[in-house]
């Protein structure tokens, strides 16, 4: 049984989070291991508040599962801050992961904060020289990289300078462009496309999420990062397109 340990926040709405990752794991027959970053109360709405949860547990979490089950891949989600942060890299850099996703998850939808400003650079530095793959979103890629990126040509300059922090593959997310929805893979000597045209849905709530752990899935598979990232692409479309409401506002994606 393949093995994906995702480390990110708790949505107590159950759409995006450790709770789209384990659907998505679940859905895709591997096994979904799990370490919680933050507790949120948030809703399809918004989040009304977060709390973090010690470095030091974090840390316990992660290597109380990675001592006895061996995942396969790791995904990391929302972190939250420094301290919780640096104890991810350091355990990561400990038990070497042979394989990395990093979700940097900086914004909500709705653009509460996720990530403390302070640890942006820590992530930068410390965190992405460790990655498989980064997958920002053109808000995070536009954070990431200092510039605006807004279209295909944009993304694709971003993914460049991202890449020079150290990952070895930049994934960027296009489900905010205007006109359609495609995502840039760029590993140091090649651009690829993966997407197609925009799927009208207001029910996108963790579209990110189901597409990180999903590429983790693909990626512990054995599929190369192209194929990979082409795979969890045409994956979190389907979510797209089941999407449903189960609030007053935007609902989730549906990986099931």
């Amino acid at each position: 049984m393949i093995k994906i340990l995702t480390i990110a926040g708790s949505d107590s709405g159950g759409g995006a989070g450790i709770q789209a990752d384990i659907k998505t794991i679940f859905t895709l027959r591997a096994h979904p291991l799990t370490v919680i970053t933050s507790l949120t109360a948030q809703n399809s709405l918004g989040v009304d508040s977060i709390l973090q949860v010690q470095p030091d547990f974090v840390v316990a979490q992660m290597e109380s599962v990675i001592r006895d089950m061996s995942p396969n891949a790791t995904k990391t989600g929302m972190l939250f801050n420094v301290g919780i942060l640096k104890a991810v890299v350091r355990t990561v850099e400990k038990y070497k992961s042979p394989l990395l996703v990093v979700d940097p998850v900086i914004l909500s939808s709705k653009g509460t904060v996720l990530l403390d400003s302070n640890a942006i650079n820590i992530m930068r530095e410390q965190l992405f020289p460790l990655a498989t793959v980064v997958t920002p979103n053109l808000r995070e890629a536009e954070v990431l990289s200092g510039q605006k990126v807004s279209n295909v040509e944009e993304m694709v300059a971003a993914a460049k300078l991202i890449k020079e922090l150290g990952p070895s593959n930049v994934i960027i997310t296009g489900g905010h462009l205007n006109t359609e929805c495609i995502d840039i893979l760029y590993n140091g000597t090649g651009v690829y496309n993966f997407g197609g045209p925009r799927l009208e849905s207001e029910h996108t709530h963790g579209s990110g999420c189901v597409f990180s752990a999903a590429l983790a899935t693909f990626l512990a598979m054995g599929n190369n990062v192209r194929k990979g990232a082409e795979m969890a692409n045409n994956f979190t479309r389907k979510a797209i397109s089941k999407g449903f409401k189960v609030g007053k506002g935007p609902g989730p994606v549906n990986p099931q």
